[in-house]
């Protein structure tokens, strides 16, 4: 029997003859962007920012904060999701743009942090609002006893004085991505994770993701509404060398026992996040532990602050190709590996390219080793229209240099990891996508993320079996003159 996964991820593919019938977007009910929060309390962290946000543009020394401190801690979360633009739109009032990129500028991506031992801040639990650049109290005092039980045990909770702890707002994409709405979400939260390790990295702070934990523990905890808005993941973070080793990431329950009780009549992608949980009571599977040997930190030769202020869903490529040398930069630094695990499932996500204009290197359909950084053509050809096609005909696919299109053997990452790999899988291609962004912005290029295609379309041009999931595609290329 085929895990849900591979389920919901045929059932939420594009296809050509079936797109036209999703039914309309109702523009005029679009959920809003940000939380209602009428708490009086707040903490604001303006202050603290402001400094910063006027030292990148004069290109002063910047600090390295302590994690331990409210300069720190708000430096990781406004270049993790914080608002960093705001666009006027005649007759459609404005649009905030936020440090990591979101498909249809939706945003559902919700952003939690417990704290302790930080000056100026109580210890507790708050609400980060991006739009108001506050914190919002959710409890007030030391509830790591309780995080520390709904993650597990995980050593990296109790020795951490920050824990990140992302969410997903459904409506937010479900309202115009029906659907296949959760695998934005995923996709959308990996983009925020890619940004938020940029800055531990820079800021030579350790990190530690935490994938498995407690779902409805921490709905409770951070009174999240069942079926409308549920936790991704968690971050524990703090001073460099303070954290244990990582751990691995635990899987979901296996497939065949992730149905049960399955609830009826609710979205499809609902039941996904259902069959993704790991509840009390159940049998804990053991953690999966994937080492790779490190590659040496790459300097980027660019602090991540300024590239991260300066990034911007490419909209519009001139249709003129990139060197070999700064195609191979780009996807060096995308898939490094410092030493640090980064990836929620390691060795779980396979890499093509798709090269249409890339001088000294035939144009076709290449199978890429992340490792090893080598590539090999399976497919000689010029894809131009075929690109235009499984893209949606967005003629942005066309007009590119070249596509990264990352996929997954669907029945393997259940088995390794359950229904939550699909979790681990789509937030991993999220935050190498992040990081193919930044690096673009670096090397003056552009680059925008896909996550709209005709799935088995992707799979015939790969020539690539359809029980490999096609989870996500990014372009780069040169942007077109404004």
């Amino acid at each position: 029997m085929p895990s849900f996964t591979e389920r919901y991820h045929q059932l939420t593919k594009y296809n050509p003859h079936t797109i036209d019938k999703l039914g309309p977007v109702l523009w005029d009910s679009q959920p809003a962007a940000f939380k209602e929060v009428h708490a009086e309390e707040r903490v604001d962290l303006l202050p603290a920012l402001r400094g910063l946000l006027d030292a990148i543009p004069e290109d002063k020394a910047i600090a390295m904060p302590s994690p331990d401190s409210l300069e720190g801690l708000t430096r990781l979360l406004f270049f993790t999701l914080g608002l960093t633009a705001r666009l006027g739109q005649e007759g459609a009032g404005d649009v905030f743009l936020r440090a990591a990129p979101s498909a249809g500028g939706l945003y559902p991506t919700e952003l939690y942090v417990a704290v302790r031992g930080i000056p100026q801040l109580p210890d507790g639990i708050y609400l980060y609002h991006s739009l108001r650049s506050a914190l919002y109290p959710v409890w007030r005092g030391d509830f790591w006893g309780d995080l520390r039980h709904y993650f597990h045990g995980q050593p990296a909770v109790d020795a951490a004085n920050i824990l990140l702890l992302f969410t997903g707002v459904y409506a937010r994409s479900a309202w115009r991505y029906k659907e296949r709405a959760y695998r934005r979400i995923l996709l959308d939260t990996g983009h925020a994770l890619g940004n938020a390790l940029e800055i531990c990295r820079e800021m030579q702070w350790d990190y530690r993701l935490l994938g498995g934990f407690l779902d409805e523990g921490l709905e409770e905890l951070l009174f999240l509404t069942r079926g409308e808005e549920f936790p991704l993941l968690g971050i524990a973070v703090g001073p460099r060398q303070s954290l244990p080793p990582d751990a691995g990431q635990y899987p979901g329950p296996a497939p065949q026992d992730a149905v049960i009780d399955l609830p009826g009549g609710v979205a499809l992608q609902v039941q996904q996040n259902h069959c993704e949980r790991q509840r009390a009571g159940q049998a804990l599977r053991e953690p999966v532990q994937l080492s790779f040997p490190a590659m040496a930190p790459r300097d980027t030769g660019e602090s991540q602050l300024p590239l991260i202020l300066k990034r911007r869903s490419c909209r519009e490529f001139s249709g003129t190709g990139i060197p070999v040398d700064e195609m191979r930069q780009l996807l060096a630094f995308a898939l490094r590996n410092e030493g640090g695990e980064w990836r929620l499932a390691p060795g779980q996500i396979e890499f093509h390219l798709i090269v249409l204009d890339v001088p000294g290197l035939d144009p076709g359909v290449y199978a890429l080793g992340a490792e090893t950084m080598r590539w090999r053509l399976t497919r000689a050809g010029r894809f131009r229209q075929e690109a235009l096609q499984i893209c949606l005909g967005q003629e942005l696919a066309a007009d590119s240099a070249f596509l990264l299109v990352y996929t997954a053997d669907m029945a393997q990452l259940a088995e390794t990891y359950g229904d939550r790999g699909y979790r681990y899988a789509c937030m991993d291609c999220g935050q190498i996508g992040e990081r193919i962004n930044l690096q673009a912005i670096h090397l003056g290029l552009g680059s925008s993320g896909i996550g709209g295609y005709f799935d088995d379309l992707v799979n015939e041009l790969l020539g690539l079996p359809l029980s490999h999931g096609v989870l996500y595609i990014t372009v780069t290329g040169v942007p077109a003159e404004s």
